[in-house]
């Protein structure tokens, strides 16, 4: 579909746009995030900065409304709007614009700043190429960001594992703007054997889980996560996310340029999969940056895709990214705009019971 026929497109859930009468009785209130609580999330992350991850004047934030889609149930009793309502258990959330701007940055800044320089956490590319991790900054534990490297530096080419491999060596621009695809933090899943390690040496990062954990009241721990990223032309295919043990939680947070997110489960649990021809519950909801999906209970297991995204719809506040802010290193000067035609995802998962 083209752009024009996407936003005439009424059975979209667009929350910017507007419910319509029909998604109305569908897609319904349940609850509200306080403001308070979403500022005290995100003065706690700014705390937990870095030289790396600096914190943006914050600025009070909005409360969010909670919507659930009735067609993806959790076992909650639909009601009056009150106060945020998260342990107990949930079918399809959907959560617009939890994060504030300042927490968008922030939340960039940690995880392609800081995450993608950990060489414990294992990229796309890994399996076919040597990375050259940038050396720790001084005085501290965090390494320096790939984005203080050149574009197209000699000296940190990323060079095939197997000369004799048909991969070609890569300088930083087609790394960080072409090849990388997606990253792994916590518990490395391995995308070969679709599992998990018994055990892993990569801990969660613990300022991102605090966020988390602080906005869903606990109501999951956050063991692993999936950072997807992806340029306009990209897409994820349909799938379901069935290697966890824990049925308790994921949380996709969205940010930079929109996306179209399908999600699907069968109208009669139970019938073979097999058959082509049975019928489907399925939405499409328009998600953009800021925004959260929430996925538990038997919805936790549900076919999901990420077909298309939106060229030219990423916010004013991550555009230049990460040129966005004054004093920063003079080196981000020169991958000014990245973030332009970019989407990141994080997956926030609960592995293990």
């Amino acid at each position: 579909m083209d752009e024009e026929a996407l936003l005439a497109d009424l059975e979209i859930v667009d929350f910017e746009r507007g419910l319509s009468s029909t998604q109305k009785e569908s897609v319904v209130p349940i609850a509200v995030v306080p403001s308070e609580m979403i500022e005290a999330a995100q003065r706690n992350f700014a705390d937990q900065s870095t030289n790396l991850c600096t914190a943006s004047p914050i600025t009070p934030p909005n409360a969010c409304t909670i919507y659930e889609h009735v067609d993806f149930p959790g076992k909650f009793a639909h009601g009056k709007v009150t106060s945020i309502v998260l342990t107990v258990p949930i079918g399809l959330r959907l959560l617009p614009s939890l994060l504030p701007p300042e927490c968008q940055v922030m939340l960039v800044d940690r995880l392609l700043h800081r995450d993608l320089s950990n060489p414990l956490h294992i990229t796309n590319i890994h399996h076919d190429y040597n990375i050259p991790f940038p050396p720790p900054t001084q005085g501290t534990s965090d390494r320096a960001s790939f984005f203080m490297y050149p574009q197209s530096g000699k000296h940190q080419s990323v060079t095939p594992l197997n000369p004799h491999s048909s991969h070609k060596a890569l300088n930083m621009a087609q790394f960080l703007q072409k090849k990388l695809r997606w990253l792994t933090l916590g518990d490395q899943y391995n995308w070969n054997t679709r599992s998990y390690p018994s055990k892993s040496p990569t801990p969660f990062p613990e300022d991102i889980a605090a966020l988390v954990t602080c906005l869903f009241e606990d109501a999951f721990t956050p063991e692993s996560g999936v950072v997807l990223l992806y340029s306009t032309k990209d897409y994820m295919p349909v799938h379901r996310d069935v290697s966890e043990e824990c049925e308790r939680g994921l949380a996709s947070f969205s940010l930079g340029c929109d996306g179209l997110f399908i999600i699907a489960r069968d109208k009669y649990p139970g019938e073979d999969e097999s058959n082509d021809e049975r019928e489907q519950e399925m939405v499409v909801i328009r998600v953009r940056s800021g925004d959260v999906v929430q996925m538990g209970g038997p919805t936790r297991w549900s076919w999901h895709a990420m077909p298309r995204i939106l060229a030219g719809t990423c916010p004013s506040w991550l555009e230049q990214w990460p040129a966005n802010r004054k004093g920063g290193p003079k080196e981000y000067e020169k991958w000014r705009g990245y973030m332009k035609g970019k989407r990141l995802n994080i997956s926030c998962r609960q592995v293990w019971t």
